[in-house]
């Protein structure tokens, strides 16, 4: 169960090398291959990573002096980029960094079918770290990801090509772009089970009540424990602008430090009752209270009946499915485009979404299941064994595939200069 674990994180470097006897001087096997502006670039690092690229499609077929060259090389450019910290003022919260490891300690359990207990266990056997071991090494590995991310945003930012640019990529490119396999194209039509506007004004009233208790004196952390929903998520780590509900964020930024809204704030995980606990230019660190609004049967049959009449009536030919989903699918990614999820490989499709579309034949519509909250319908429109991309069909993939490469092309042209301010020492 834990074996791609195992491989992935028991990268400690082996420092000695045992001799021939047991009393064999041991034989160093440690030893610096670079410094960058002070920091210095181990053995052991080198060869981690060296471990890792050989996956690399072309990258066994290169002598060892290349492959080590080239791996090096990546390593530097990483230690030039992260020379920009201290340059550019550029920090990461402790709070949301402890928070994303959070995220993926549980989302490793999840993925290897396992509780959070049982994780920490195998780790102490195969990997011999404790918990808190493992948790250290986490938090330098994202906080170096984070300050890379927060580097390339401050100076590369959005690259947003126009159709020009996006035609002129492709043009030259097209035989480089991979192609898919064993895909499917299709379609969705989503409609939210909603709570009828009488169960949400009576939580909402509970929301308000709560206000007037804060108003009154009664403390936060007591109407927290007593009545909110929320869970971990009550008090958040620092939420960057623009990465949570909008009228969540609105309200938040209008308080002053240890306020509270004096209304209650509806997302779509309910009414909340919203606390400042800080503020900077780009970004908010909150606690809630959160009183879930949960739908009822009758709102239930009422999402279905309406679903079940839509497909009738597409089928019926009254109105295309196309149509269908613009004028009435609440799902937000595909609704503006006809429901399409566009071409997409079967191993990356939701097994849950596959199962229901494995069983369609082309054109047919399944009948609606509900999913996360929501029923939903789906259309199988098209599949193939093997594909190439094409403006007409994948022009959004397209385009993220040339910001990329302009992404990268101007980071790159940054590196080289960089790498001329500061000192580097190879010593491979």
């Amino acid at each position: 169960m834990f074996r791609t674990l195992f491989v992935l994180l028991a990268c400690t470097p082996l420092l000695f090398a045992a001799g021939s006897s047991v009393k064999s001087e041991p034989v160093l096997m440690e030893s610096i291959v670079a410094v960058v502006d002070g920091k210095v670039i181990l053995r052991s690092d080198l060869m981690t990573l060296l471990y890792q690229y050989q996956a690399t499609p072309g990258f066994l077929q290169l002598s060892e002096h290349e492959q080590k060259t080239r791996v090096l090389d990546r390593i530097i450019e990483e230690k030039v980029l992260l020379s920009r910290v201290s340059r550019d003022s550029i920090t990461v919260d402790d709070a949301e960094l402890s928070q994303r490891v959070d995220s993926h300690v549980k989302g490793l359990a999840a993925r290897q079918g396992t509780s959070v207990a049982a994780l920490e266990k195998a780790i102490k056997e195969r990997l011999g770290m404790t918990m808190a071991q493992y948790r250290e090494r986490l938090m330098e590995r994202f906080r170096d990801e984070m300050l890379l991310s927060r580097i390339r945003q401050k100076h590369v930012g959005i690259i947003s090509p126009t159709r020009k640019e996006v035609e002129e990529f492709y043009s030259v490119y097209k035989d480089s772009i991979p192609r898919q396999y064993d895909c499917l194209l299709f379609s969705t039509i989503s409609i939210t089970i909603e709570p009828g506007k009488q169960i949400s004004d009576s939580v909402k009233n509970v929301a308000v009540a709560i206000i007037d208790s804060l108003d009154r004196g009664v403390h936060w952390a007591v109407l927290a424990k007593n009545h909110s929903q929320g869970g971990a998520s009550d008090t958040s780590a620092y939420s960057r602008r623009g990465s949570g509900e909008p009228d969540y964020e609105r309200a938040a930024m209008r308080l002053s430090i240890g306020e509270w809204t004096d209304q209650p704030v509806l997302t779509k995980e309910g009414w909340n009752v919203i606390r400042l606990l800080g503020k900077k230019d780009d970004g908010v660190k909150t606690s809630r209270i959160l009183l879930r609004v949960n739908p009822s049967q009758a709102d239930s049959l009422n999402a279905l009946r309406e679903l079940d009449s839509l497909k009738n009536e597409i089928e019926k030919g009254k109105i295309s499915f196309s149509k269908a989903a613009e004028a009435f699918s609440k799902d937000r990614e595909t609704s503006y485009k006809g429901g399409s999820f566009g071409w997409q490989e079967r191993k990356f499709i939701e097994p849950v979404h596959d199962r229901i579309i494995s069983s369609l034949n082309i054109g047919e519509i399944s009948k609606p299941e509900i999913i996360d909250g929501s029923y939903k319908i789906f259309r199988l429109d098209s599949e193939a064994q093997i594909r190439e991309y094409n403006l007409e069909e994948d022009y959004s993939v397209i385009e993220n595939i040339a910001a990329s490469y302009m992404s990268n092309k101007k980071l790159q042209s940054l590196i080289d200069q960089w790498r001329n301010e500061v000192y580097i020492d190879i010593r491979l």
